[in-house]
């Protein structure tokens, strides 16, 4: 009588982090794609893709998954990925120059915004002088300036997106050490969530900034804690400040960063790798600053911004980002008292509250159900995936990963 008490005891609470996982990962994946809905099928093409689309991933978490990758091997996963890549390629090639017609209204100027601004770097000129299409000034810092130049080089910064989905792909197999799940995972972000290949195709870089930063920060705790060379340790953070300098909402999330390392390596190495990243991203940042002041335009699209929000509604905007560099210490300091390796999942909190703001505050100026900056919903997407994906699609106790050994998130 004993035994099916304690299998119950058991099930109960894996149950239960099962069903956080799986609401946890549906609002990452459905939220920042209800904008991109909602402009192309209305609101009952919204709500029908919101219940569509959440009974789908249940299905699939439920039957398909486990079956698929019970009889996927390593090879055929990696295979598949490529097929996959290539696909993605394809329709890039088909639909970007489609799409990037310069037409208020159409497409986006923000890859025209990065590419004009590193080709102004690249010449010897200060890149904050001109302006896009739609007479939009530059709202990059430098660091992402400097991180798009090289595919600038090779024709558009848009093509960092199709670049940096790979290296997100690479991470999540990594995590979850299977390829197959890694796949599964990019699946289920490509069919359920249209946000990411609206910005493949439109060649929004809000996409490669959110995972450069994510990978840049996974790389500073992965090295930090482990037995790994000191120039390792040193570069992930120099990359980590270089990708900061890009948008100054991730700068919120450095306590889930400080909390993270301070478990893994101490609160010293916390604090020093801290330090390198801050004096890289003053590094690139600053001299563009001084440089001229009144012509960098990052700090006045910020200022601008707050600005708007005040006009809607008093004190929202200090408060907003306040109450988000609250949170975010909240989370962090929770995580050091427990010990618990949540920062990812607090990352996403953080990114995302600052997100609903954002779109209430858009909702209440426009005066209708406008969705339309869900889209910024990237941010913590990725984040997000990352911290509920592989729980909810992690094998049972005792199976087996696809690389032969005990699966480990």
């Amino acid at each position: 009588m004993d035994q099916p008490a304690s299998h119950q005891r058991q099930f109960v609470p894996d149950t239960s982090r099962k069903f956080r996982a799986f609401a946890g990962l549906a609002f990452c994946l459905l939220f920042p794609s209800c904008g991109v809905i909602q402009k192309y099928f209305g609101n009952v093409g919204l709500l029908i893709y919101l219940v569509a689309a959440t009974a789908l991933l249940w299905f699939a978490y439920r039957y398909v998954c486990e079956l698929l990758l019970s009889r996927l091997s390593e090879r055929q996963a990696q295979l598949l990925s490529a097929v996959t890549f290539l696909a993605l390629i394809v329709v890039f090639a088909l639909v970007f120059p489609r799409a990037n017609v310069h037409v208020a209204g159409r497409g986006s100027d923000a890859d025209d915004a990065l590419n004009q601004a590193a080709s102004e770097l690249l010449h010897g000129r200060y890149p904050y002088y001109v302006q896009t299409y739609l007479q939009n000034a530059i709202a990059n810092f430098p660091g992402a300036i400097l991180l798009a130049a090289p595919f600038v080089l090779l024709g558009t910064s848009a093509y960092q997106n199709l670049f940096w989905f790979g290296v997100f792909f690479f991470a999540v197999s990594r995590l979850t050490q299977s390829f197959g799940r890694g796949l599964v995972i990019v699946w289920t972000l490509l069919i359920l969530s249209p946000v990411v290949m609206n910005y493949v195709v439109t060649g929004g870089d809000d996409l490669a900034n959110s995972i450069y930063v994510l990978v840049f920060m996974l790389l500073t705790v992965k090295w930090a804690s482990a037995d790994a060379p000191a120039w390792k340790r040193v570069l992930a953070a120099l990359l980590l400040g270089i990708g900061l300098s890009s948008r100054a909402n991730f700068l919120l999330v450095m306590p889930q960063l400080f909390a993270a390392l301070t478990i893994k390596a101490g609160w010293r190495a916390a604090l020093r790798y801290l330090m390198v990243a801050g004096a890289a991203f003053t590094a690139v940042t600053v001299p563009f600053w001084i440089h001229d002041p009144a012509g960098f335009t990052p700090l006045h699209a910020q200022a601008h911004k707050v600005a708007e929000f005040q006009a809607i509604l008093p004190f929202a905007g200090p408060v907003v980002p306040a109450l988000g560099g609250c949170i975010a210490l909240v989370l962090a300091w929770r995580n050091l008292k427990l010990r618990r390796e949540t920062w990812l999942r607090d990352c996403a909190i953080v990114q995302a509250f600052l997100v609903i703001c954002v779109t209430t505050l858009t909702a209440i100026q426009t005066g209708t159900l406008s969705l339309t900056s869900t889209s910024y919903g990237v941010f913590f997407l990725f984040f997000g995936v990352l911290a509920f994906g592989p729980k909810m699609f992690a094998p049972a106790p005792g199976a087996k990963s696809a690389r032969g050994g005990s699966a480990s998130y």
